[in-house]
């Protein structure tokens, strides 16, 4: 009796197109996401740097449900394939919009430790939770600024061969 079976040696549904390539040379997550036909749940081939649902090489303080997940190895291996093809994405635009949050982030932080409130309402309310927000904001608004700084040399490095 016939069966209308799937053959089970059929081609992957994640290929890198045209597409694919244009969006990760933009750095654009959405249309990364759509060209290789991702789940909204998976991690983005995008590095760490530029978006939090980015990967990184060192990926190794992924909690429990990510590695549940698996999406950050395909997501990796995603990453290569797109830098030996294409390089490192331009994302100098993504770098500057988050180092401006950044700013603000520490702007916000600093009023706060200026002017604590009056009344502790939670946790956060708390000098020492309100000295190490204004810390973080310090540590991550130098992090952007190194990578900005930094990123002519690693598109360089990147560049593909």
């Amino acid at each position: 009796m016939p069966t209308n079976r799937t053959p089970v040696h059929r081609r992957s549904a994640r290929q890198i197109t045209p597409e694919a390539i244009d969006a990760w040379k933009r750095a654009d997550y959405s249309a990364l996401h759509s060209a290789l036909g991702l789940h909204p749940f998976e991690r983005s081939p995008l590095p760490i740097e530029i978006t939090v649902l980015g990967v990184d090489e060192d990926t190794h303080d992924v909690d429990f449900r990510e590695r549940l997940n698996q999406s950050v190895p395909k997501a990796l291996k995603l990453q290569r394939q797109l830098r030996a093809i294409a390089g490192w994405p331009n994302c100098r635009e993504e770098y500057e919009k988050n180092l401006h949050e950044a700013e603000e982030e520490l702007v916000r932080c600093q009023e706060r430790a200026n002017n604590p409130p009056r009344e502790q309402y939670c946790w956060i309310d708390k000098p020492e939770a309100i000295r190490e927000a204004l810390a973080d904001a310090i540590e991550q608004l130098e992090y952007r600024r190194e990578l900005l700084a930094g990123l002519d040399e690693v598109q360089e490095q990147w560049r593909p061969k």
